[in-house]
């Protein structure tokens, strides 16, 4: 069985003497099997781009420790006895986990001599390259129309290409975890964006304002999986009059840019967003804030350039919930027992007075 990974070599015997033998980490492969022609030594064999050949470790009383704590999270290191070298291995879990098993039962003698000839698993070929996680488009001529995406992309970032519909083989990506389409031409997603996990979603300087917020179109915002991890939304320069009520099911929402817009109020379940540490809503034409947002824990937030009116001038305050700065001060001296330690003090310096 073969795998690749970022493997790095540790010398523990340089260690000892005070040189560091923590080796640089390589994309690399480590293959598990017997030598041709024999039955009873089992190797694994690591090969790297400036080791064609490979470095062969035998197996069989020759492993002092294996370390599976963070396997979940793709990493392991295999301790050998000779030569004294810790091999650190980061990669896909999928990959490692099978792996670690094939290890497992080679030392127990329980897998077939044929399934673990090295020369089947062709450990002498080339190692497969870095796959790639990050693309940049920046111009219409620059999109990959007919290669599509790799399908191990997490950073996506599509600007100036003059986008007007959602290109669907994105939903293909699923270790997608940053997708940036802002200055294109969209006004709408599809539903099935809100299958990917994704942690942060830029569509600023588009045209998502010419979709309604009560249209379905915009029901991508409360998909199972998006919902559950989208940490960051900008729907910035968007002409937008309304947000979308499906907002509100952004439990892991932490930052939410929605300046320069044409928003005139937000919706009523913003305080809902029980993560959202930042709210930019500056150059917009909001006259009030939602109740609700006094439920958040907010660490920063922008509203300038917004068209806030007086309390006072407002004859429907009341039925907004949303209390005057002097009833706020009422209320926080109340809570505090201000008034009553105020009462005491001059109870005593009436007495002293008196007196």
């Amino acid at each position: 069985m073969k795998i690749v990974g970022h493997i790095e070599i540790h010398n523990r015997s340089l260690s000892s003497l005070n040189i560091p033998g923590k080796g640089r980490s390589q994309w690399s492969s480590l293959a598990i099997g017997k030598q041709p022609g024999t039955e009873a030594e089992l190797f694994i064999v690591h090969q790297s781009a400036q080791n064609k050949l490979g470095t062969k470790y035998k197996v069989k009383k020759n492993i002092e420790q294996i370390f599976t704590r963070f396997v979940n999270e793709g990493k392991a290191t295999i301790r050998f006895k000779y030569p004294p070298h810790d091999i650190c291995i980061k990669c896909d879990s999928l990959q490692l986990k099978p792996f670690l098993q094939t290890l497992k039962l080679g030392l127990e003698e329980t897998v077939p001599t044929k399934t673990l000839k090295l020369s089947n698993i062709t450990c002498t070929s080339k190692v497969p390259p870095i796959p790639k996680t990050k693309l940049v488009v920046l111009s219409k001529a620059a999109y990959p129309a007919l290669e599509g995406f790799p399908r191990t992309l997490q950073i996506l970032k599509i600007n100036y290409a003059e986008q007007k519909r959602f290109d669907t083989k994105i939903l293909r990506l699923q270790k997608l975890k940053v997708l940036d389409l802002s200055h294109n031409d969209l006004t709408s997603l599809p539903e099935e964006l809100g299958t990917l996990s994704l942690d942060c979603l830029c569509l600023s300087h588009n045209k998502f304002g010419e979709t309604p917020a009560q249209d379905p179109r915009w029901n991508w915002i409360s998909g199972f999986r998006l919902a559950k991890s989208l940490e960051v939304l900008d729907l910035s320069h968007n002409e937008l009059k309304l947000l979308p009520k499906q907002i509100s099911k952004l439990k892991k929402l932490v930052i939410l840019k929605i300046e320069r817009n044409q928003l005139s109020q937000l919706p009523p379940g913003l305080g809902n967003l029980s993560n959202l540490r930042s709210l930019v809503c500056g150059h917009n034409r909001l006259c009030y804030l939602p109740g609700s947002i006094k439920r958040l824990h907010l660490d920063s937030i922008d509203l300038a350039s917004n068209s806030f009116e007086s309390v006072i001038n407002m004859r429907n305050a009341n039925n907004l919930g949303v209390p005057s700065l002097v009833e706020c001060a009422a209320r926080k001296v109340i809570n505090c027992r201000y008034v009553l330690n105020a009462l005491v003090i001059g109870v005593e310096h009436f007495r002293f007075s008196k007196d």
